[in-house]
């Protein structure tokens, strides 16, 4: 499923561009590496903030009122 993501980007860089260029190593290991890196940053995040949305914060206001 990865690699048929990297060869889509790559035909269009190709056909958009006519060459190659600015795919390199560096996007393919990005590719390959962000996901999991944001993941544990995230879960890492988790551990020392607790985060609310809006609409959880508005719920909270008017069960004190």
């Amino acid at each position: 499923m990865l690699y048929r993501k990297i060869f889509i980007t790559a035909a269009l860089t190709f056909f958009c561009l006519g060459y190659l260029d600015g795919l390199g190593i560096e996007t393919v290991l990005a590719a390959f590496t962000m996901g999991k890196v944001v993941g544990i940053i995230g879960i890492y995040t988790d551990k020392f903030f607790y985060f609310k949305t809006y609409k959880t914060l508005k719920k909270t206001d008017k069960e004190i009122k």
